[in-house]
């Protein structure tokens, strides 16, 4: 069964059409894998199917609106939920959908109306019926998101908004190194840098020209991506080239995933170690000797890392570049989890 970011519980008869289906979208659109039951029948192999779901999920949004109580279905879903939420440690985050806590909670208005109406079927005594009081308590008081209708209540967008920053906070994100040249791409590298902690990717942005080694090994290490920008000038900064060094061998010992972007560069200008890498190369011989072990060393980094698969930006928009470069992280995202 495919491992789910989030899992939607929902009344369709309240919900489907508006509220969910932008939700859902607005989850997809930040590369949160969502789960969300588009079917009408509600048993043998598809509930198998949901159950399954909501097992693999890491987190469960919950949306009690008018008419959920009196779902069966969403009731036993919702008892399954907190199960998860106590045997797997699954977030649960409930959004009251024009409904008061308060109702859910006390089982008052439409909640306790449909409560009356399932004992009329089951009996007061039921122990289902128990089970979805104290599942409907439960959730009440668990810290949630208040949403209504009005202009007082403010617009659905930024409830969706705020829903899904909360879910990304949640959903763990590995670490993005970033290293680059200030002195050619720090208005790139900062869209960049936006752009992947707005998808909730713990993203460390290192200017070469101003780092401190031993500040930045530790950082590079505790990644899982290091994005390096090479520029014109890259290759002038003694630091970006160590911390090109250190990157490569957490890529050897880490298994570390690596993605070079040049930036108005050839990658054959790092193969060959042409234009202003070869001009970059021979101030480094100048200042430390030609026959340098260290130069050698940063020569060779140089070569090793043309040749990995990357991206290259000559022309065209940045930020259709930068959605790019998202992606790929989201991809490898899906593939590790």
């Amino acid at each position: 069964m495919a491992r789910y970011d989030v899992f939607l519980c929902f009344r369709g008869r309240d919900t489907r059409h508006t509220f969910m289906g932008n939700l859902y979208a607005a989850l997809r659109q930040a590369r949160l894998r969502t789960f969300m039951d588009e079917g009408v029948l509600k048993g043998g192999d598809v509930a198998d199917t949901i159950i399954q779901a909501l097992e693999a999920s890491r987190v469960s949004i919950v949306i009690l609106s008018e008419t959920f109580a009196s779902s069966r279905w969403c009731l036993d879903e919702l008892v399954n939920i907190l199960d998860c939420m106590k045997t797997k440690n699954q977030t649960v985050i409930p959004i009251f959908y024009n409904v008061d806590p308060s109702d859910v909670r006390n089982l008052k208005g439409s909640f306790g109306a449909a409560m009356v109406a399932h004992e009329d079927g089951f009996g007061k005594d039921n122990e289902r019926l128990q089970k979805w009081r104290s599942a409907l308590t439960q959730v009440a008081n668990l810290s949630g998101c208040c949403l209504g209708t009005g202009s007082r209540f403010g617009y659905e967008y930024e409830y969706i908004e705020r829903i899904v920053r909360s879910v990304t906070l949640v959903i763990p994100r590995y670490n993005i190194f970033v290293s680059f040249s200030g002195k050619d791409t720090r208005s790139f590298s900062g869209f960049l840098y936006n752009a992947l902690s707005r998808r909730g990717y713990h993203t460390i942005l290192n200017d070469g020209d101003q780092s401190s080694q031993s500040t930045t090994v530790g950082v590079i290490e505790k990644s899982k991506l290091s994005i390096i920008v090479f520029s014109e000038n890259y290759a002038r900064s003694p630091s970006c080239l160590d911390e090109l060094l250190r990157i490569l061998e957490c890529k050897e010992m880490k298994n570390q995933l690596v993605c070079p972007i040049f930036y108005k560069v050839l990658p054959s200008d790092l193969r060959h170690q042409r234009n202003s890498y070869g001009e970059a190369m021979s101030e480094h011989e100048n200042m430390m000797g030609k026959d340098s072990e260290k130069v050698k060393i940063w020569r060779s980094a140089l070569f090793e890392v043309a040749n990995l698969k990357g991206w290259y930006m000559k022309t065209g928009y940045e930020y259709e570049f930068i959605e790019k470069i998202v992606e790929l992280a989201s991809k490898i995202s899906r593939v590790s989890s």
